[in-house]
């Protein structure tokens, strides 16, 4: 047991160590000069615009590069670069990001004239871009997760908003119950009144035409009539 609980701390150290490192894929893609060695990020439910726009601006503050988009190779390009991860030499940088439904992934090339970067070529500059890559792939998630916060929030306050806005429904047909409530008590005592009515309705029509009948049998006897 006491060897067992160092070896298993070593190896979770180990397997840490190895996901953060996996952040940056050291791998070969094709691009404009064929295959070549590069660096590759893959971010989870992250827009691919987010990672565009965030790899110009580190690409501008880390390497000094102005990137542009060739529209035949989809390439994001910058030349004649200067930077002390690279060493005293010129060197160019060529981008590619793919999307793929809500994930994304980035590819980078880092011509440095006579070869591209790898750690089988120049492992202590590989390390060092790669040092810096990984905190490019912690900026975009917290941004990509912090994008993802907003969206939550905002579907709670849409919900909140649906919330006050079935209340303020509930509260106006609870309103309109009460005046309903009200409208039908007082066509209930309208109802008895007009059922009153009627009945003396029907009382004075008997009179009328009790009435009528007697001017017609006045009308017959005219001429017995006494001045």
């Amino acid at each position: 047991m006491k060897i067992f609980l160092p070896v298993l701390l070593l190896l979770v150290s180990a397997s840490a160590l190895t996901a953060q490192w996996n952040t940056v894929i050291e791998t070969e893609r094709v691009m404009s000069f064929g295959s070549r060695p590069c660096f590759r990020m893959e971010f989870t439910n992250t827009a691919a615009g987010t990672v565009e726009d965030m790899w110009k601006d580190f690409a501008k503050k880390n390497f000094g590069a102005k990137l542009k988009k060739d529209k035949k190779s989809g390439e994001w390009t910058a030349t004649g670069l200067k930077s002390s991860m690279m060493g005293d030499d010129a060197f160019s940088i060529y981008s590619t990001i793919e999307k793929n439904d809500a994930n994304a992934a980035i590819n980078i090339w880092f011509d440095a004239g006579t070869y591209f970067l790898s750690r089988r070529d120049n492992p202590g500059r590989a390390e060092e871009v790669s040092r810096a890559l990984r905190q490019f792939y912690i900026d975009v998630r917290r941004e990509a997760i912090a994008n993802e916060l907003k969206a939550e929030e905002d579907k709670l306050k849409d919900l909140d908003k649906k919330q006050k806005s079935m209340q303020k429904e509930n509260d106006g047909l609870r309103k309109d119950i009460e005046s309903w409530k009200a409208k039908i008590v007082k066509a209930e005592d309208d109802i008895v009144k007009n059922e009153r009515e009627q009945e003396q309705n029907l009382v004075n029509q008997e009179a009328q035409r009790r009435a009528i009948e007697a001017v017609r049998q006045r009308l017959n006897n005219v001429e017995n009539e006494r001045n």
